[in-house]
């Protein structure tokens, strides 16, 4: 909630008829009429400030209101929220079609990661289960086969197994010096394995593409968000504006300037 504060100040002047000395009247105006007319034919004027010091709290006079606007909505909330749930901030500042769309882009963006994570996964597991375990001479790629076929030391490739899985399964997917390992040194049997581990790739590419979304749509809903709350206090902020008026007072011509701050 924000307490606005609204001011008004009133200057004033008037003198009397033609062929008398200029007299300032000050008698029938509020506190706060300044005199802007002194002696002379022609009248000069007076420049006067008064500086008013008020503590803030309540007011018990009518030159200074205090009152609440429900409207008001924090920009800094309002970014927030939309920075942790897309959509929330937008709901706050009173856009809620707006924060509707960005809420069902958060939606479909962890619809569309935990979708192709997890076929992406089921399908590295698919090509593992496949190939089998490279230790075991029955398996459909195994390191005794690879090397009873190529005559060389397997010790480095099962380092490779041991300390990174994904890397050996690239490797015997896609090199041609390992097609020996496989049952048979067939290529048809390479080449599902590869296919299987080509598809779980492109799925667990989609997921982090849908993760780098998912954190633009939040960046997006919060600065929108902003945008939201800072339109929706527009009509809120204050507007300073100069009122003149002029008429008789005491058989004498006044005019009055007024400086309105409206909130």
């Amino acid at each position: 909630m924000r307490r606005l504060l609204g001011i008004a100040l009133i200057a004033g002047m008037a003198w009397s008829g033609a062929g008398g000395a200029g007299v300032a009247r000050a008698a029938g105006y509020s506190a706060l009429t300044l005199p802007l007319v002194s002696g002379g034919e022609r009248p000069d004027l007076l420049i006067a400030q008064r500086t008013i010091e008020r503590s803030w709290g309540p007011s018990e006079d009518s030159v200074y209101v205090e009152f609440d606007v429900p409207e008001w909505r924090s920009e800094g909330a309002a970014l927030a929220l939309s920075a942790a749930v897309p959509g929330l901030g937008q709901a706050y500042a009173g856009d809620r079609r707006r924060g509707l769309w960005f809420a069902l882009a958060e939606a479909a963006g962890w619809t569309v990661r935990q979708i192709h994570r997890q076929r992406g996964r089921e399908l590295r597991d698919d090509a593992a289960r496949y190939a089998g375990v490279p230790t075991d001479s029955t398996s459909k790629w195994s390191f005794t086969r690879w090397a009873r076929e190529t005559q060389a030391d397997p010790t480095e490739l099962e380092g490779l197994y041991a300390a990174d899985r994904d890397v050996f399964y690239d490797l015997i997917a896609s090199d041609p010096r390992y097609l020996g390992g496989w049952e048979g040194s067939s290529v048809d049997a390479r080449t599902y394995f590869g296919e299987l581990r080509r598809t779980s790739d492109a799925r667990l590419r989609t997921a982090r593409y849908a993760g780098v979304v998912l954190w633009i749509n939040h960046v997006a809903a919060a600065v929108e968000a902003l945008r939201a709350a800072r339109l929706q206090n527009l009509p809120l902020t204050p507007n300073t504006g100069l009122k003149v008026r002029s008429g008789w007072h005491a058989g004498s011509p006044s005019v009055r300037a007024m400086i309105e701050r409206k909130f």
